[in-house]
């Protein structure tokens, strides 16, 4: 087993209701990453879903979640069709909520996805920069960037104007992408505002939506996140997943607060 399946393991408490402990493997300076978190709930509602495939989930960030704790995901159905099943989920330590979540499931994906974006041209991985571990960064202990050369300036203290970063990532434990280990990568790249303003600050996740568009044919995946959109603390990121085949494989977005170092 993988030590991201073993860290997204539940335990049923009763129907629709799952308990969950939260790993202090994928977290930055002691707070999980908002991508393992999502995976949790997202592993929730796909136990209670009449229908296999995660096509949308959307979570809000409302309180700081403690590592190395439980968390109680509580699962309801508010709507369903013949084409879509749709919960929400709940998570909670103690007696305050942490985490709400929405999600939209459907029987499969969509074999073949048209997509307008430009297909990444990206240096040989042997070229690019390897995002290492760092002490109380967990959770590049358990994902491997490699970051192109034309966005990783600003690890050596050099800044453009674009807030884009791109590069190649994968999981090294997983023997096979699932669409919560798809969840996770969404939310494991630096974030693309350290490219223009520099590794100078904290950037929690407020919220963050993912469409799942298929499963990886791949082991490495392709990895575009941009943010056009900076307020004086709130911004916009989104981003894209590739597997070396070409296939789109997840969108995402999220907001975030941007909290410069003092």
């Amino acid at each position: 087993m993988s030590i991201f399946s073993q860290d997204t393991q539940l335990e049923a408490l009763s129907e629709g209701l799952y308990r969950a402990q939260v790993s202090s493997n994928w977290s930055i300076m002691s707070a999980p990453n908002g991508g393992y978190l999502m995976a949790l709930l997202g592993e929730a509602m796909s136990r209670y879903a009449n229908l296999a495939k995660p096509v949308q989930v959307t979570v809000n960030y409302s309180a700081k979640t403690q590592e190395n704790a439980p968390l109680e995901i509580e699962v309801q159905r508010f709507a369903q069709s013949r084409q879509f099943d749709r919960l929400q989920a709940t998570a909670r330590q103690g007696d305050r909520v942490v985490l709400q979540a929405f999600g939209t499931f459907m029987a499969d994906y969509e074999q073949e996805v048209n997509s307008q974006e430009k297909l990444l041209n990206l240096a040989p991985k042997e070229d690019c920069r390897t995002r290492a571990g760092m002490p109380g960064l967990t959770v590049f202990d358990q994902v491997e960037m490699r970051i192109d050369p034309a966005t990783a300036g600003w690890t050596k203290g050099d800044t453009t104007d674009v807030s884009e970063i791109y590069g190649w990532m994968r999981i090294p434990s997983l023997s096979e992408w699932s669409p919560t280990s798809l969840m996770m990568a969404c939310d494991t790249c630096p974030p693309s505002i350290f490219v223009s303003h520099g590794a100078l600050g904290w950037v929690p996740t407020i919220e963050m939506s993912v469409h799942i568009k298929n499963i990886p044919k791949s082991e490495w995946l392709k990895a575009r996140f941009h943010s056009k959109y900076l307020g004086k603390t709130l911004l916009q990121e989104d981003g894209e997943l590739w597997d070396e085949d070409d296939n789109l494989v997840a969108v995402s977005r999220q907001l975030a607060q941007f909290i410069p170092a003092q």
